[in-house]
Order: C-alpha cells, then structure tokens, then sequence
C-alpha cells in the first residue's frame, strides 16, 4: 500500500514540475504590458519550480527573463549582453522598471507621429449647401488633349500630336528617328 502511494504521489510530482517548468519557459511578455507583473510571473512560476525542488540557477533565470521580453526591449537586452552584466534578479528588475518608463515614452512619440496628418494646401471642399443639403456635382473640366482638327507634324494627320503619333512612336521605337532633347512633342 505504501508503495502505490510512493509511485502515485512521484508520478504526481513529475507531472506538476513538468507543468511548472512548462510555464516558466514559456512566460512571455506582451507588447505593452507591464514589466512588473510580467516579473511578478515569472517569479511566481520560478517558486513553485523551486517547492517542487528544482532550483533555477540566478544565470539561467536572467537569461529566461530577458529572452522573455517582448521585441521593444531589444535594445535594452543587446546592452545587458554587450556590458556582459552579472546582476541578482533584484537588480535587473529595477533597471527592467527604468528602460519600461524610455519605452512607454518612444512609443507614445511614435504613436503621435503615426496619427498626425497634414492638411493639403488649397481650398476645402464643401460638399453641402445651407439647410445641409449636398450640393450638385460640379461637371467635370475637359482633359486637355488635341481637338479633332489638330495637325500632327510627324505624319500630317488630323486628330492627334507628334509625341502620341503611333507611326512617330514605331519609328522612335525601331530607332529610325531620334527623339530631340528638351522637345515635349
């Protein structure tokens, strides 16, 4: 009997340090959020890892916390690196709580600069009339192009110009003419 209660209660153990561990490597941080209760997380899971007799070495943890951030803190994880910095948890959550502060402060200038809209030049349109009813369509101006009588200078037909003459175009094309500089036509 008190064998089955010995393998039932290991099996149990496994399964919840499985499942503890499970949490702790895959805590992550949102975009966003905040570092506090991000670390309040992962400092959570870590304990329970810790009742459960599986000590996490201070190395691996900051390791696991700072690739637990999300893409925002990047920056502050290539310095932490590159100053190869050996801090206590304590520590790095202090200077996490300082850079989330330069965070949330890049993001609002750039959430400021993505809203902003510039008006265009010229005068608004007024699409109502008093008593709010919307005003007729203003009928549209003629594009500019040749009239129908226009004389082309390149084959002597009517109706359009040199520079849309589709003989003046092949032979442009095929390298029989060459076209002027600084001509529009």
């Amino acid at each position: 009997m008190m064998r089955e209660l010995k393998v039932i209660f290991e099996t149990h153990a496994a399964v919840e340090s499985y499942e503890a561990s499970k949490q702790f490597f895959g805590c992550m941080m949102e975009e966003g959020s905040s570092v506090s209760e991000h670390m309040f997380a992962m400092s959570g899971h870590a304990r329970k890892l810790s009742d459960l007799g599986i000590v996490i070495p201070n190395q691996l943890g900051i390791h696991r916390v700072l690739q637990s951030l999300p893409p925002s803190y990047k920056n502050f994880v290539m310095n932490y690196n590159m100053q190869n910095m050996n801090k206590e948890l304590p520590e790095l959550f202090s200077m996490l709580k300082s850079a989330e502060v330069e965070i949330q402060k890049e993001h609002q200038v750039l959430m400021v600069n993505k809203t902003t809209r510039f008006k265009k030049q010229g005068k608004p349109k007024k699409d109502l009339k008093k008593g709010g009813k919307k005003a007729a369509a203003h009928p549209e101006k003629p594009k500019g192009g040749p009239k129908p009588d226009t004389d082309c200078y390149y084959c002597n037909g009517k109706g359009h110009w040199k520079r849309n003459c589709s003989k003046y175009l092949a032979d442009l094309k095929s390298g029989l003419v060459k076209k002027k500089k600084g001509t529009t036509e």
